[in-house]
């Protein structure tokens, strides 16, 4: 199930990778349950990387601070905005593993200790930096909107279907490999994570020349907190 980035979190107790078939609606990868040291870490610890379509405009956006499901998730806003964290979405157009375009973003405060966010690099801002509170949706001069907050977390995924999934290969009254999903059954409902999401202008994101298949683009993103 697609989720509006741009519409308010539901009041809900709210280095992956992704491709995108430019035919297609909309592709995701997901990385709830890293090692424990990272999810010491959960401003700087990345669940999802997305890119979709919407509203004729690419849609980018990256999911953090997260912790291992089906645990509750961190809520409260001190620390989402790490001004020592900064994230990279990288998207590559020709296939060789290398960014074309690279959008970084960070955190800052303000002399009131009030939380900030700029978006650098977004394609079809030209050479405009998109910076602003957070919590609160930005647009660039060219129209584009950028967003940093609370919203609903848009993974989808029955953990415990998948428990008793993995639990029918040592059963002996059930057959092995019994598939327990069921599609209405949520893990990750009612919960809120922080999204970095951003539009794009489609007509600079083109799969280039060389591309193993011409209908890719890959999109990927990191999460590194500076060394003071």
């Amino acid at each position: 199930m697609q989720r509006s980035f741009f519409k308010p979190a539901s009041g809900r107790t709210w280095a992956a990778a992704a491709v995108l078939l430019l035919t297609a609606l909309s592709v995701s990868a997901a990385d709830h349950a890293d090692a424990p040291r990272s999810t010491t870490d959960p401003a700087s610890d990345i669940t999802d990387v997305f890119i979709f379509r919407e509203g004729g405009k690419l849609v980018g956006a990256i999911c953090f601070g997260g912790t291992p499901a089906p645990n509750l998730r961190v809520d409260g806003p001190t620390g989402r905005f790490d001004p020592d964290v900064l994230f990279t979405y990288n998207i590559d157009l020709d296939g060789d593993a290398r960014p074309e375009h690279e959008i970084i973003i960070r955190f800052g405060l303000n002399s009131k200790g009030e939380s900030g966010v700029q978006f650098e690099g977004i394609p079809g801002a030209g050479a405009q930096l998109v910076s602003g509170p957070v919590e609160r949706v930005l647009a660039s001069p060219t129209g584009l909107k950028a967003y940093a907050g609370l919203r609903d977390d848009p993974f989808f995924f029955d953990f415990e279907g998948f428990t008793a999934t993995i639990g029918s290969f040592n059963s002996t009254d059930k057959p092995k490999g019994s598939l327990f999903f069921n599609a209405s059954r949520d893990s990750f409902a009612r919960r809120n994570l922080t999204a970095l999401v951003f539009e794009m202008d489609p007509s600079l994101l083109v799969p280039r020349a060389g591309n193993s298949n011409n209908q890719l683009i890959r999109v990927w993103a990191s999460g590194d907190r500076l060394i003071k």
